[in-house]
């Protein structure tokens, strides 16, 4: 009888907790927009708990106190959800693939056009490490002529304060796997023991808020970086967002996702990517 009880008891609570998580997402959902079922359920309780420890709520009926009492929690539920963890030149074998198999013939063919134009989205670029660092390859690839280009890397995020951050082009050692790398003297300086990056690269990077769930494609790009993105979000939105991406990609153009993203594989069965190198998740529309 007892043990009965309990078990009720239990089940009651449970019932009470998952009326509460849903009214959380419902505000949520108000408050910012946020359609919050898009994300996997595993991925969104664990962010949840995150920012409930940090404000000392032990159910999700005191957190969503918390959020009705402080507006500005919100954004740091926002902040949790997008996960900026980024370096520079996170995932070496990628960034040399981008630098021999994207970069280099996309811009000998505009230089054989007679064009020195290229376009590039950085999707959930976090703090900037990653458009950054693609704007280095492109310096060091160009060279001298790096200034005769209009370079244009769009970089999005969803998380202002990371943006922020971007911004200001400045970066702690933590940022950086090697603070004494080449490429790190040649394009930084150091100062109060962080890293300032030339202006010269920070002028063709453009940060802007941007939701990649809601909002359009910012313009058409000729490579497209969204990496570690998708793997938060659940099959069907994945699907809906490559899409939407393949869609943002210029004729000709590049898509780098993350290394254990997926794409669909009717994108490929239809002809309308190739696979640059399937490994690495690079793939190229065709023309």
């Amino acid at each position: 009888m007892v043990e009965s009880g309990s078990h009720q008891s239990i089940r009651s609570c449970n019932g009470d907790e998952e009326r509460a998580f849903a009214a959380l997402l419902a505000h949520a959902r108000r408050e910012r927009s946020m359609e919050c079922s898009q994300y996997k359920d595993r991925f969104l309780r664990r962010r949840l708990t995150v920012r409930m420890r940090a404000r000392g709520a032990d159910t999700y009926q005191d957190y969503l106190g918390v959020l009705r009492a402080d507006p500005g929690e919100i954004d740091a539920l926002v902040a949790a959800l997008a996960i900026n963890v980024s370096s520079f030149f996170r995932d070496a074998p990628v960034f040399d693939a981008l630098r021999h198999a994207v970069l280099s013939p996309l811009l000998a063919e505009r230089a054989q056009r007679g064009e020195r134009t290229i376009s590039i989205w950085s999707a959930g670029c976090a703090s900037g490490e990653e458009p950054y660092s693609i704007a280095i390859v492109l310096k060091e690839l160009l060279k001298e002529e790096f200034t005769c280009w209009n370079i244009a890397i769009q970089a999005t995020d969803v998380d202002a304060g990371a943006l922020a951050r971007g911004r200001r082009g400045r970066y702690p050692p933590s940022s950086f796997r090697d603070p004494q790398a080449e490429y790190v003297q040649r394009n930084f300086v150091l100062e109060d023991g962080d890293y300032t990056l030339d202006p010269e690269i920070r002028r063709v990077v453009t940060f802007q808020q941007h939701d990649l769930t809601r909002q359009p494609p910012p313009s058409r790009y000729d490579l497209i970086f969204c990496r570690n993105v998708l793997i938060y979000f659940n099959r069907e939105r994945q699907s809906e967002l490559v899409q939407r991406l393949v869609e943002s990609l210029s004729p000709g153009g590049y898509l780098v996702l993350g290394m254990v993203e997926m794409i669909p594989m009717s994108l490929i069965i239809s002809g309308r990517l190739e696979a640059v190198d399937g490994r690495l998740r690079i793939y190229r529309k065709r023309d």
